[in-house]
């Protein structure tokens, strides 16, 4: 699949139990301007290969590189981030003031180089305004500086337990015919 400079990709798609599943593996293409052989190989020993001009550009296991099987372990349903749990490793620092005449400067300014247009009749245009330009005196808005937060726990990791759901499946290599061929023409 090559989908405009960013996709390129070999899209190795086996079937199981009446489901299509994409490899979990980012396998690259050739993307020149020449024809290519593109091959995979599936193994009973659960192992598959693909090759592209018989050359291997990836292989490993299909129940590691294929997302067939329900996972292994899984987040336990029972367990949920306490509320007291800290979590924000920095905080505003309650010491830190913001310092007076911080904002007495305003954002922007008259512009002082600005002159009233010579045509500009002020019955017919209003009165006039000069514009606005940004004020290099202006500070921005002001924030504490932020320090280390002293009550923070780290990152909530959620506990995993073993998938009650979850089976091995032995012949999860095999099909009815293992003799197939896909033909894709692009001019």
């Amino acid at each position: 699949d090559i989908c405009g400079s960013g996709t390129k990709k070999v899209h190795a798609i086996l079937n199981y139990k009446d489901e299509n599943y994409l490899t979990n593996r980012n396998i690259r293409c050739k993307d020149d301007e020449l024809t290519h052989i593109y091959t995979m190989i599936v193994k009973p020993d659960q192992s598959y290969q693909v090759l592209i001009d018989n050359e291997e550009v990836q292989s490993g296991n299909i129940v590691d590189h294929w997302d067939m099987l329900p996972e292994k372990r899984i987040k336990d349903p029972a367990a949920s981030k306490p509320e007291d749990w800290v979590d924000q490793e920095h905080i505003s620092d309650p010491d830190d003031v913001k310092p007076e005449g911080w904002d007495d400067e305003p954002e922007y300014v008259v512009d002082p180089d600005a002159e009233k247009p010579g045509d500009w009749d002020d019955e017919l245009d209003g009165e006039w305004e000069a514009p606005q330009i940004p004020n290099p005196e202006y500070k921005g808005e002001w924030t504490p500086k932020e320090i280390d937060n002293p009550d923070f726990q780290g990152p909530w990791i959620h506990p995993m337990i073993d998938n009650p759901d979850y089976y091995t499946d032995e012949t999860i290599y095999s099909f009815d015919s293992h003799a197939f061929i896909g033909l894709e023409i692009w001019q």
